[in-house]
């Protein structure tokens, strides 16, 4: 029975390099990689690509993103339990979402998943964010990026100022849990909402410069800049 590969977590930028590593050894060992997006995967796609190796005589990989993470149906269903007994090659999916043990219970024994977590140092660094804070705030930024990709980085931060920016008028709170909530409320009186404002749009001007590839430094180097300006 073929081994199906899941690489997910909510460290879905490390989740993805590893997918993408194990995608690359398998084309350095001459096969033939199949990437198909999870809501276009049907059983008669399934059946097309049942033979295990492909007209030149390579060995085929089925390469699935976002399959698991969609909504559920009994075709998916059908097709996930296809995977699971497939004879054709190997099967390899990556999800860009975390799958909770008991979930992962729930799917085919021969499913292996591989979860990659984000270090809770992450959080630590978001939640302990205050003004007036510079030496403390740089060191923590500096202790999460030795184990934290700075994109995603970037982007945990700028939803931490949208929560914040949200929590100055409780009303127009996403819903969350309740710890996660009075704590953020805790937070946010330490700033004022100008400052607030003023950090997001810096946030959306890197943001920006990145899109366009006009960064004048580093993405690292500009995390400490705006952590300065905090």
């Amino acid at each position: 029975m073929v081994q199906v590969f899941v690489y997910c977590g909510d460290d879905f930028v490390n989740s993805r390099k590893a997918f993408l590593n194990h995608l690359a050894l398998l084309e350095n060992q001459k096969a033939e990689i199949v990437r198909i997006v999870g809501k276009e995967l049907t059983e008669e796609v399934l059946e097309m690509l049942s033979t295990p190796v492909s007209l030149f005589g390579e060995k085929k990989v089925a390469a699935v993103e976002e399959l698991l993470s969609g909504p559920k149906s009994k075709e998916k269903e059908k097709i996930i339990d296809r995977l699971s007994r497939w004879l054709g090659g190997e099967v390899i999916l990556w999800e860009s979402k975390d799958i909770p043990k008991n979930e992962q219970l729930k799917y085919p024994k021969n499913f292996v998943f591989k979860n990659f977590k984000l270090p809770p140092i992450l959080f630590n660094f978001l939640d302990s964010l205050s003004p007036n804070k510079t030496d403390l705030n740089l060191k923590a930024l500096h202790e999460v990026l030795k184990e934290v990709d700075p994109n995603y980085l970037f982007l945990m931060l700028a939803r931490q100022v949208r929560l914040l920016l949200m929590a100055k008028d409780e009303k127009n709170m996403p819903i969350i849990p309740p710890w996660q909530k009075s704590k953020l409320i805790q937070q946010a009186k330490a700033f004022d909402i100008e400052k607030l404002v003023g950090f997001y749009r810096k946030l959306l001007e890197v943001d920006w410069e990145q899109k366009t590839s006009s960064l004048p430094f580093p993405l690292a180097k500009m995390l400490e800049l705006l952590i300065i300006d905090l």
